[in-house]
């Protein structure tokens, strides 16, 4: 991800560094299809970062119902109270952990 990040860092510098040459050239038109497509990779880039995130949400949501899984799975096979009550505790935090993430989720489909 970081290597992503300084790729497009460079793209912009390069596109900065083109968009002075025009400037200093006074070509008006190319200056502006160098605007337009910085501001269209900007847009791009942006929905690439987005897109990750929310991807990042849907790994850690997986995370916690496969554990949630095990747990369940703990819970089913155990006859010692001790153990039932820890990893009913245990249910329950991740449950609301991922109540959380599943906001979050939303949240960032809404903004799309």
């Amino acid at each position: 991800m970081q290597r992503a990040k300084i790729h497009s860092y460079l793209q912009v510098d390069d596109y900065l560094d083109l968009l002075n040459y025009a400037k200093q050239l006074h070509d008006i038109k190319w200056q502006q299809e160098l605007k337009e497509a910085l501001q269209h990779h900007l847009q791009e880039n942006g929905k690439e970062t987005k897109d990750s995130k929310i991807n990042a949400l849907w790994r850690h949501f997986d995370l916690i119902n496969d554990r949630l899984m095990e747990l369940f799975d703990l819970l089913r096979k155990s006859n010692n109270a001790a153990e039932r009550n820890s990893w009913s505790e245990q249910i329950w935090e991740l449950k609301l952990e991922r109540i959380k993430l599943e906001k979050q989720i939303q949240a960032s489909y809404s903004h799309i």
